[in-house]
């Protein structure tokens, strides 16, 4: 690992600064190994960073032993770090605004960036029914095309679909609420040590390598699930769990989320009843009719080949650069910013004209597309 990766460390390490923030210093400064050498004026100068921040930032140099520490567990442990600059970091994740300015993964995990990645979540005391449903899920998914299936590696449906997925050499992603050290229950580590063998699956997660699991990480891991995911299917949930919060994080992303219906008398279906009747969920009856309703049953072009070929013409050299920073994938401004080089002042104003020439469009939250 190249010493970038230890003043990465380093800056998500220190206490009261988020991902955030991270993002918006990395933005103004260039790198972590900027920040990490920028005075409390520098840090002063940009717009959002107050004293407490600053002074924070500094007093935190003194314990960059910290990260060589940290630095030498991700070594040891084969794992590797990845920022919302790195071209592997999942590109679904970066788009939101609450993502980790870092992440740590182990194992191959190549299905982060595929084109179809379905979480699928439920109830911790699933019964045998919920269980079936799950595995003929992703049975009937597995002759799909660049699939990966997410979960959280916990009890019931979680564990289910992650066993599923390997039966059917789908690539599977664990997101952990805990640190890579330590897999979270351990009754499933046999699991994770085949996730972690296979060629397509692994585990990430957003918390240090020797970090306990605890009450307020679970939610915090179920963002990320449904960041990563196009669609998540509840599969059984009771009136309240953490399978409900992904679900109601996935529509706050504007993800696609789906529910199995069940029994009006069963503890186990009223969570995903009550999606549905609220119309928070779309009712999941057939792996047909959801593979329709993604539009995953027609042979598309591949995103990157469309890009390509979109060729804007009457650009001045500003707008070609960033133009060309937003080909691979939908960027937020600041992404752009430290990618084209142009300080976020002006490029604000190149990105309105980019908008009226309709070159590119504006997603929520800051992200630009191009506009093909």
């Amino acid at each position: 690992m190249t010493e970038s990766k230890l003043h990465e460390l380093w800056l998500n390490s220190i206490s009261g600064i988020g991902g955030a923030t991270c993002k918006l210093l990395i933005s103004h400064l260039g790198s972590a190994e900027a920040v990490f050498k920028a005075n409390d004026s520098t840090l002063l100068k940009i717009n959002g960073i107050g004293e407490i921040t600053a002074k924070s930032i500094v007093a935190s140099r003194q314990k960059i032993n910290v990260a060589e520490k940290e630095l030498e567990k991700v070594i040891k442990s084969n794992a590797r770090v990845l920022t919302y600059l790195d071209e592997e970091f999942p590109r679904r994740l970066k788009l939101q605004k609450d993502a980790p300015y870092l992440i740590y993964v182990k194992g191959k995990a190549t299905g982060l960036n595929t084109q179809k990645n379905i979480a699928i979540v439920g109830s911790r005391n699933a019964s045998d029914y919920g269980t079936h449903i799950t595995q003929k899920i992703i049975e009937r998914v597995s002759h799909l095309k660049e699939i990966n299936i997410i979960s959280g590696l916990a009890y019931g449906i979680d564990i289910a679909a992650h066993k599923a997925a390997l039966k059917n050499n789908i690539g599977t992603v664990g997101v952990m609420a805990n640190g890579l050290n330590l897999v979270y229950p351990s009754i499933h580590k046999n699991t994770a040590h085949q996730m972690l063998a296979d060629n397509q699956s692994g585990l990430i997660t957003e918390n240090p390598m020797d970090a306990q699991p605890d009450g307020p990480k679970f939610p915090a891991r179920n963002r990320i699930i449904a960041a990563l995911a196009d669609a998540i299917i509840v599969v059984q949930a009771k009136k309240k769990g953490g399978a409900l919060i992904t679900a109601d994080i996935g529509n706050s992303y504007h993800k696609d989320v789906f529910a199995v219906p069940g029994l009006i008398t069963d503890p186990l279906a009223e969570g995903c009843n009550n999606l549905i009747k609220h119309h928070r969920a779309t009712l999941f009856s057939n792996v047909e009719d959801f593979i329709k309703t993604m539009n995953w049953d027609t042979s598309t072009p591949n995103p990157s080949k469309q890009m390509h070929l979109f060729q804007p013409q009457n650009l001045d050299p500003l707008e070609e650069k960033v133009t060309a920073s937003i080909k691979a994938a939908p960027l937020h401004i600041e992404e752009i910013s430290i990618q084209s080089q142009i300080p976020l002042t002006k490029l604000a104003s190149t990105l309105l004209q980019l908008e009226l020439k309709g070159v590119i469009k504006m997603k929520p939250g800051n992200i630009y597309t191009l506009n093909t």
